[in-house]
């Protein structure tokens, strides 16, 4: 296979792309593009912080430059530093919803969307006490929330995806990080039924899943030990382990025509078996290969962030994809139109 870049488009962050709308943000700048029209969305400043949002370095060092937005039935659902809004699209009025606990943004592509009005996300924060993590819905399209589960004080340190299951209609959250706080939860859209998968070992420690109809895949974000891409089975709940990975892998992405992406993070542990970025293909989720190593820019990683690239939610295909990079040398804070031969 062969990954070309085809254009680099303005902005740090591309959040979804489909042949319809693209939605990129810059700062605390929302850029929504369709056919007809271009709609900017100015976020609320960030008072003694402003003048650092001016500069890149300054941006990843205060993580100035993070932020979530998904389209929604009537308008978009934006968090940023710690506040959850809503933005009308018909009375162009950005209203602030929510205010969490102990988090600033969730990882990207980690909210569940079901038919544009019921919403899923649990906190994703440092959670140095091991305080109580809730997990959020919305019926009306973000509008407004609710706590629908609460993971108890002590339990995980935070929740890293909510994810719709299209064939058992059930939603699926997964935690971090670290011994005993790894698992996959399994549950009603009303929270009632809820099944535990995993023993809280590094093993059930992802960020996201791939849905097939007899068998749900992850991959392993573990910068502690080697990440390996795990098959469940969905009837009898039987993990296997398939391929290693050459480190704890982030995001991942179903393209609409079969070919299914995953890319490595470049973190600091026993888990980063080298210096890259890695971003690897595979279209039968069997085999697995490496089309192109990022380098990390070699900035300190604790201040200035783990490389990291990540993909656009939305239907895209492999001849038209979008990633975007942290810490990448010659991508950070960048977005690239790409393709897959």
């Amino acid at each position: 296979m062969n990954f070309t870049i085809k254009q680099l488009i303005d902005g740090e962050i591309c959040h979804y792309a489909s042949p319809e709308m693209r939605i990129t943000s810059f700062h605390n700048r929302v850029t929504v593009e369709k056919a007809d029209q271009t709609l900017r969305i100015q976020l609320p400043g960030d008072g003694w912080k402003s003048p650092f949002g001016l500069f890149r370095l300054t941006r990843r060092a205060l993580r100035l430059d993070k932020c979530n937005v998904v389209p929604v039935t009537g308008g978009y659902v934006i968090i940023r530093q710690g506040k959850v809004y809503y933005y009308d699209g018909t009375t162009r009025q950005l209203i602030e919803t929510l205010k969490l606990k102990n988090c600033r943004n969730v990882l990207h592509q980690s909210i569940a969307v079901i038919e544009g009005k019921e919403l899923f996300f649990g906190e994703y924060g440092n959670n140095g006490d091991r305080a109580e993590v809730p997990v959020y819905r919305s019926r009306d399209g973000g509008r407004s929330w609710q706590v629908i589960y609460l993971f108890p004080k002590g339990s995980i340190k935070h929740v890293h995806g909510c994810y719709f299951d299209p064939y058992e209609k059930k939603v699926w959250v997964l935690t971090g990080d670290f011994k005993d706080e790894c698992h996959i939860l399994c549950a009603d859209r009303n929270f009632k039924n809820i099944e535990w998968i995993g023993d809280g070992q590094q093993i059930y420690r992802t960020c996201n899943v791939f849905f097939e109809k007899d068998s749900v895949h992850w991959i392993m974000d573990s910068q502690l030990q080697d990440s390996f891409h795990i098959r469940l089975d969905r009837k009898t709940r039987q993990i296997e382990k398939k391929s290693a990975f050459p480190g704890p892998v982030w995001y991942i992405k179903h393209l609409e025509d079969g070919v299914y992406l995953a890319a490595t993070a470049q973190e600091i542990g026993a888990g980063v078996k080298d210096g890259y970025a890695h971003l690897m293909v595979s279209r039968d989720l069997e085999t697995w290969q490496d089309v192109r190593k990022f380098e990390h820019d070699g900035l300190p990683k604790r201040w200035f962030k783990f490389g990291v690239i990540g993909f656009a939610d939305g239907p895209q295909t492999s001849r038209e994809f979008y990633l975007f990079a942290e810490a990448i040398r010659g991508l950070d804070g960048r977005i690239a139109l790409c393709e897959i031969e």
